[in-house]
């Protein structure tokens, strides 16, 4: 899960934030983000704070005010008193971001997303084609506002030919890998035990 959030923030940078960036016509730097508890007991409560944990040393250290506001929502009864403890021990700065909410969390939703971008699961009118939690719709799709993004450029400059007649280069062609990538605001759900998936805000 970490290590997908980790991608997911990748593309969020380069190439999602600059397209929704063109299209809004001003800069969009944070992202909003949503961890939905649902079906989630107070007993499985250790694997969240662990996972908040990481997100916070992860945005922290690796993303600096990339996360503009992360809401947890459908929390189990005690959720919040148990983590307002916890949060003493995450960085504050990301803490402050980080808001708890039970099953009433409709409104704040909205006050902060539009309703045409909200998932309809979540109180609001987006209804994708494969479901928001796989979608990946967004102006970053689009050529009038897509650019390539910097790390899928290929340079040749300064490039090392690893190609040769001996046996070590070929092996070491045959075991190498190419580097692969697997969030305007984005919405990020993180069911317990799933992989995070996103929907554009813009």
């Amino acid at each position: 899960m970490i290590q997908n959030l980790v991608c997911e923030y990748e593309k969020m940078a380069d190439p999602r934030l600059p397209a929704c960036s063109r299209k809004s016509g001003y800069l969009l730097e944070t992202s909003f983000s949503i961890m939905d508890l649902k079906g989630v007991g107070i007993s499985k409560a250790t694997s969240v704070y662990g996972y908040l944990q990481a997100v916070s040393a992860i945005s922290q250290n690796y993303y600096p005010e990339r996360l503009g506001k992360m809401y947890v929502i459908n929390a189990p009864w005690g959720f919040s008193s148990v983590f307002g403890m916890v949060k003493k021990f995450l960085d504050p700065v990301t803490s402050a971001k980080i808001h708890v909410l039970g099953s009433g969390y409709q409104t704040e939703l909205l006050a902060q997303v539009p309703a045409e971008n909200l998932p309809k699961a979540f109180g609001g009118k987006c209804e994708c084609e494969k479901g928001c939690q796989l979608s990946d719709a967004g102006p970053w799709w689009d050529q009038q506002w897509a650019r390539e993004p910097k790390w899928a450029k290929k340079s040749e400059e300064g490039a090392i030919d690893n190609a040769g007649d001996g046996p070590q280069a070929q092996d070491a062609g045959a075991a190498g890998s190419g580097p692969g990538s697997e969030a305007a605001a984005t919405f990020v759900e993180a069911e317990l035990g799933q992989a995070p998936s996103t929907q554009p805000l813009a």
